[in-house]
């Protein structure tokens, strides 16, 4: 039995559809104990304890509260977690064992790096073609092609960690994630992680709703944050102004984030503000996908 080289905090909220690939495609090729893996079953009722406990063989801890919080599972599964570097993983994407090892070799090479994650790559080819569209643009932009992507993995060093206390109560853990260090200190990781798009534009505009309402409540929790983001609107226009590629696709693009930015102002001004909000239509198609370690002896 090895010794972990990393924890993985897993929080997950009714996935029962796609907590056992998100499982299957990490400990895919892992050697045994390589990962110390905490899956943190937030609020839910459905089977999502049950499917990730079919991989206690490989050492998996899982966690249940009755509390449908992101953050409150991210800060139980903190402190159970005892292994740096850390990482934070959503239940619905998939992450190979290389890639965590890249992580892991990032902030062993480079002390000065307290925040990394790998890049990720968007599988939109179930999705409506406007959501291929809106996401040949996103793709392209500086926000995804020049900064850190925290969006479904980011993970700290210990010092990194050490940066804060416990999880705020927000929407956009991985966007505080972000911004807690400053820019020279946080890197891209080799490798990637893949993320299964929306198959529908209302599902897409969801998604951007709730990452928009995320942003504004931080920008309004953490106003001293806000200097730490290196994008703007008026960036991105200018990117795809003198980007012709673009143009055709770009209607589309702007189109769902206006609607997101007209959302998220009502979302944060509801009761709701925190509610879920999630793409239900990628996760349906998960039990289409094998997982790549079922069958396989864990020993």
């Amino acid at each position: 039995m090895n010794s972990p080289i990393a924890s993985i905090v897993i929080p997950a909220y009714n996935e029962e559809r796609v907590i056992g690939r998100c499982l299957a495609h990490m400990l895919d090729n892992a050697a045994p104990g390589e990962l110390e893996i905490i899956v943190v079953c937030n609020g839910c009722h459905d089977s999502t304890a049950a499917r990730a406990r079919e991989f206690a063989a490989y050492g998996i801890t899982v966690l249940e509260t009755k509390v449908a919080s992101k953050t409150n599972a991210l800060n139980i599964g903190d402190a159970a977690a005892i292994i740096f570097p850390r990482l934070y993983v959503d239940a619905d994407i998939q992450l190979s064992i290389l890639t965590i090892r890249s992580m892991v070799e990032l902030f062993q090479k480079d002390h000065q790096v307290l925040l990394c994650a790998p890049r990720p790559v968007v599988d939109y080819s179930r999705s409506d073609g406007r959501v291929r569209a809106f996401y040949r643009v996103w793709t392209r932009l500086p926000y995804f092609t020049e900064v850190l992507i925290g969006s479904g993995v980011y993970a700290f060093s210990r010092e990194g960690r050490a940066r804060f206390g416990v999880f705020p109560d927000i929407i956009a853990d991985d966007e505080y994630a972000r911004r807690i260090v400053r820019p020279d200190q946080r890197r891209s990781s080799a490798g990637n992680f893949v993320i299964s798009a929306p198959r529908s534009l209302t599902a897409l505009i969801n998604i951007q709703t709730r990452a928009r309402a995320g942003t504004y409540e931080l920008e309004k929790k953490f106003p001293e944050l806000k200097m730490c983001c290196t994008t703007s609107p008026r960036r991105t226009v200018k990117v795809i102004a003198k980007t012709p590629s673009m143009w055709l696709d770009a209607p589309i693009y702007l189109a769902v984030m206006f609607a997101a930015k007209l959302r998220a102002h009502k979302k944060l001004a509801s009761t709701a503000a925190h509610a879920w909000n999630r793409d239900e239509t990628a996760r349906a198609m998960a039990s289409e996908v094998s997982c790549p370690i079922a069958g396989k002896d864990a020993s």
